[in-house]
Formats: C-alpha cells, structure tokens, sequence
C-alpha cells in the first residue's frame, strides 16, 4: 500500500512539474508574441504619423497659397472692373508671397480675361472654363457654397501637373456672381516644400484620387509597380476632389524586433530558472515525504526521550517511548521540567522557566538538572529544545531528554577517585617536598654540586605535584559543595596590592614586571582569601605568558553597581577554537608556546567556581597576537558579612 502511494505521490510530482514546464513555455510565446505584435503596430504607428504629417503639410501648403490669392478675389468684389496695370500690380505681390502658384487668371462670367504671367499663358486669354476643365457640377458647387473648388490632378500645356482651383467672386453691390479667380498651383513645386523626396527615399509611397492604392490610371505621383501590403493611409479631403495618400517601408513592415534574441533569450532563462526552482522545490518535497516515512520509525527507536508540546498550551501532544522508560509516565505539561532539584533532593530556585527560556532564544541546549518521576525517584537528565512553527502556523517545541545517570555516576566515581588519591598524596608529599627543600637548602650539610642540583630538581618537582594536589582537592571541594567561604567587607585597593606584592618574586623570575594602574576606591563583601586565590590565578597565569621584559596590567573598573578587577597581558593571546575551553577543567591550548608553560589547567576551572560561589563572575576576551584581558566581577558591597557553605 505503501509502494502504491509513493509512485502516485511521485508521478503527481512529475505532471506538477510537466505542467510547470508547458505553463511556462506557453507564457514564454505568449509574452514573445505579444511584444513582437506590440513591435509591428508601434512601427505602423509610427509611419501612420508621417504620413498624417505629410497629408496636413500638403493641406497647408494649398491653403496657405489659395489663402493669399483670396485677398485679389476681395479686390475684384469691390472693383470689378479692375485694370490690367492694376491687376499685374496685384498678382505680383501674391506671387511674392505664394511661391507654389504656377499662374492666376481673372475669368468674369468663367471666361478668361486676365492672367499672370502672360508670358507663356497667351493662349489663355478668352478661354471658357465650363468648355475646359470646370464640369457642370463644379459649377453648381460654386454658386451654392461660394467656397474654392478644386479639381485636379491636371496636366499642364506648358509641362508637369498642377492643382486647380476656382475662387467665386460676388458683386460686394449687388451680391451678384461676377466671375471665378482661376488659380494653378505647381505640384512639383508642392512635393518639394513637403519634402517628399526625401520620404520616398525610404518609402513606398503613391498620391491618388481612388481609394485603391492598384489602380494604377487614378495615380499620379509615386511607385508604381509598389507591391502593396497593409500600408497606411491617409485622404486629403479638398473641396472638390479628393487625393488618397499610401505609404509603406521600402524594405516592407518588420516582422519582429531588431534584437529578439534578446528577450527571448531572458525569456528562456526565465523558463530554465522557474523550472530548476520547480523541480528543487519537488525534489525538497520528495525529501521531505521519505524524511516523514523515516521520522516514525526514528522517533519510536531513538534512544533518547523525544517530546512535541504545544507551545500556547504547553500540553503534550506526542512522545516516544524511550522518554516513558526514563521518567515513567509521561509529562503532561512543560511545566513539569521547571520543577527541577539538586543532587540532594533540594527544590532548585535559581533554574530559569523553560518556556521563557525558548521564547527569549528559540533553543536550548545541554540544560543539566534534576527531576522527580511518579516514583519520586531523582533521575540526573539533560534538555535539549527547540521552538517552532508548523506549516499551518502553531507553535510548538520539540524537547529532547537525555538520561545522564551514568554519566554522573561516572563523574562522581572519578571525583571520588581524585579526592581519595590527593588526600592519600597529601601526606607524604609534604614530608618529601620538606625534606628535599631541607637539603636542598643545605640544612643537612653541603652536597657535591651534581648532587645539590639534582635534588633542587626534585624539590621544584615534588613542589609542582604538592601545587597539583591542591588544586585537585579545591575543585573537588568546590564541585561537592564542601568548601566555606567567610564573606567580610574587603577594600579591593588593598587586596589588588597586596596580590601584586606576593607575586612578585614569580614576576622577577619570568622577566615580567607587574604595573598597578588606576584602582577604585570601593568595598565589596567577599571571601578575602578566596578571591585572593582567584586574582593570583589570573596574575600568575598572565605572568606565565607573557614574553620576557614584558608588563602585566592591573587596575579596575566600574559599570553601574559593579566591579571588575582587570588583569591585562600583552602576550600572544588565545587561540579562537579554545576560547570555549578556557574555564573547563585540564584544559591547556594545543599551542606550541603553551605546552613548554607549566600548569595543571585547573586554575581558571577554580577561578571561576571560586567567582560562581561568591556570587560574582570572571569573563575574558583576546585577540590572537595581541594579549589576552581577564576580569573577576563583583558588586559593590551587596550582601552582608556571614558564611557561605
């Protein structure tokens, strides 16, 4: 059944990703399309205003000529019978300013009388527009609309084509029709103020007065054996006559971009991204369904109390097996791991609340205590806990229960073992140590120099053990909970001198000099004797490693209600991968300079249980090559003098 859903989960996975990969695709030609459809009519667009712009430059340009000739058509209303002499005086000055006009004739009662310029147009002279080219239906579009009308294209007798345009003049006495003003205007001359030459250099382009751009007899300007497709249009739309303008690229319309490589090519590395996401995301999907297979079985089998609570309720919701056998029936709540004791049953009240815990860091790790079962049995464990959120977003935690009774047995064998060998060691260490410093002192008499150095060998030796044996039976003390410590009122200045002062013969000897620098002149209640041991751990320590005509650092410092007493080295520093290891018990950098330096790596071990139970604190920090800087933390005077056990 098992094997059935997974190859169904495992093709719907594959159609997902198949669908994904054709949605894309298609989205993909969809947006290429569309941008090449948007490039064509962009290019359409853009040649339909030309050609707008060539049609309203050619309208303008005609209007603006039979605007001005206007003005010989008013002249004529007030004074019809105007003179020859009068005449050419007038004419000229309109073709001064109307440079497109080819000639002007004054036609009364449409034959023509007068022209300008006579020379070449004498055989105008007497010519009945309605014989010639002004049909009945212009005529009647004179009278009625007294508007110009224009006819043409039309072929001219001195060469080239001209536009046609008829102006109706009325008697400003009688309003009486008296005659037309007969303008020709030079399409040549049209074309070039337009510049519409320069246009055909890139342009398919035809003027004609059918809509149908292959009649070829209705063209009178342009290419014309153009292969039309799709051009743009426009239609000069005179009084008259109408003039169809079409126009399209040389080259023909673009069928796509100039660069389309480009787009398709993001579009396509779009299609590869989408898709590669698409399949991680499946493929995380597929991890995740065998991890959900997997968890079962791992949750059931691990050998450590594994349990999933609801972090708003902080009820159980789920555990495994292992944690019944270590705590009997199971917890029900989180509550139950805040109610933790020491080693000898006693209610524990500095243990910070669990769910405050994991709502201030989202983890935590390694937390060692005490708790009760249903048998009221104490059983040693070790927390471990995260805090998450699900997919459908309920927090919850995941709490990991480590049964470390052996472990503690161990380390209370190996305590026990160490207490009873250094007390057994004790004893007759100091006879020995005593009697080699006797003769080494020459107390029984002068030995042969071989001899003398030998034994003062010894007596550093044995000296060192007796250091060893001590420190042993102080951490032992200090772990079991054993050692007293008289807390009175102590001057720090005083105590920091005072150090200083004893350790200044182990300062000569390393070549180190020992600086005292500003100290604060503050009180704090503390075990005098034990706090002393703490500093000349930290001096000695600095003493130890720091080079040869070196000084060592000492003063003080005061933040809010605490005080720090400073020990600063100007040595090689901790190495970055011990600093984790710097107050563990035997702990020495693997260092080549550190290993030739005597110790028992129990001194900081000691300085900080020392620090924990006077209720104060030591911390450090380092740069590699640049010193290492120790602290003891105290404050100011707050607890009363008496006896700490």
């Amino acid at each position: 059944m098992r094997n059935a859903d997974d190859r169904r989960f495992r093709s719907l996975i594959w159609m997902a990703r198949w669908m994904i990969l054709i949605l894309m695709l298609s989205v993909a030609i969809a947006v290429d399309r569309v941008s090449t459809e948007r490039f064509r009519t962009e290019a359409r667009q853009e040649w339909q205003a030309k050609i707008d712009d060539l049609a309203l430059g050619l309208q303008g340009r005609i209007l603006q000529n039979i605007t001005t000739v206007w003005g010989l058509a008013a002249n004529v209303s007030v004074e019809p019978e105007l003179g020859e002499a009068r005449f050419q005086e007038l004419t000229a000055v309109i073709f001064r300013l109307a440079t497109e006009l080819r000639n002007i004739g004054l036609a009364p009662d449409f034959v023509i009388n007068n022209i300008y310029p006579l020379e070449g147009n004498e055989a105008a002279i007497g010519l009945d527009l309605r014989a010639q080219s002004l049909p009945p239906e212009q005529v009647r579009m004179l009278m009625e609309t007294e508007r110009a009308v224009f006819s043409g294209p039309i072929n001219l007798v001195q060469g080239g084509q001209g536009l046609a345009a008829r102006i109706p003049i009325f008697s400003s006495d009688s309003g009486e029709f008296w005659g037309v003003v007969s303008v020709i205007l030079d399409l040549q001359r049209l074309y070039e103020a337009v510049n519409l030459g320069i246009i055909m250099q890139e342009a398919q382009l035809v003027l004609s007065t059918s809509s149908d751009p292959t009649n070829l007899e209705s063209v009178f300007f342009g290419t014309q054996e153009a292969s039309w497709k799709w051009p743009v249009y426009n239609a000069l739309d005179m009084h008259g006559t109408s003039w169809h303008l079409f126009a399209q690229p040389k080259t023909g319309w673009p069928d796509q971009p100039p660069q389309p490589w480009l787009l398709r090519g993001m579009l396509a590395l779009l299609v590869l991204l989408v898709t590669a996401i698409t399949f991680w995301l499946t493929r995380l999907l597929l991890k995740d369904r065998q991890m959900q297979q997997w968890f079962p079985g791992l949750f059931e089998l691990a050998p450590v109390g594994i349990a999933l609570f609801d972090a708003s309720s902080n009820q159980l919701l789920r555990a495994n097996p292992t944690l019944k056998s270590i705590l009997g029936e199971h917890p029900r709540s989180l509550a139950f791991f805040n109610k933790t004791f020491d080693e000898y049953g006693n209610l524990s009240a500095d243990c910070e609340d669990l769910t405050e815990t994991l709502a201030r860091s989202e983890r935590l790790s390694g937390r060692q205590s005490f708790v009760k079962d249903n048998t009221g049995t104490l059983t040693p464990i070790m927390l471990h806990g995260l805090n998450l959120i699900t997919t459908d977003g309920k927090p919850v935690v995941w709490l990991i229960v480590e049964d470390i009774s052996e472990q503690k047995e161990a380390e209370r064998l190996k305590n026990q073992f160490i207490s009873t060998v250094s007390h057994e060691l004790r004893t007759p260490l100091t006879s020995i140590s005593g009697a080699l410093g006797l003769l080494a002192n020459q107390a029984a008499g002068p030995l042969p120099g071989g001899a003398l150095r030998l034994t003062r060998i010894a007596h550093r030796n044995s000296e060192q053990l007796t250091y060893l044996v001590n420190d042993l039976l102080d951490i032992e003390k200090l772990i079991a909970g054993k050692m007293t410590f008289e807390m009175e009122a102590v001057r720090v200045s005083d105590l920091v001198r005072e150090c200083v002062e004893n350790i200044g013969n182990y300062a000569s000897e390393h070549q180190v000099t020992v600086t005292i620098r500003q100290l604060a002149d503050v009180e704090v209640t503390t075990d005098k004797r034990r706090l002393m041991q703490a500093l000349n751990n930290l001096l000695s320590n600095a003493i130890k490693f720091s080079p040869g005509d070196s000084e060592v650092h000492v003063y003080t410092e005061r933040h809010d209600h605490k005080v720090l007493i400073v020990v600063q080295d100007f040595g090689d520093g901790i190495p970055p991968e011990f600093e984790h290891r710097v107050f563990e018990k035997f702990a020495q950098a693997e260092t080549e300079g550190r290993r030739s330096k005597a110790g028992t790596g129990l001194g900081l071990a000691i300085t900080r249980e020392l620090m924990l139970k006077m209720h104060g604190d030591v911390g450090f920090r380092s740069r590699p090559g640049q010193g290492a800087t120790f602290w003891l933390e105290l404050t100011e005077g707050e607890r009363p003098p008496g006896r700490i056990n």
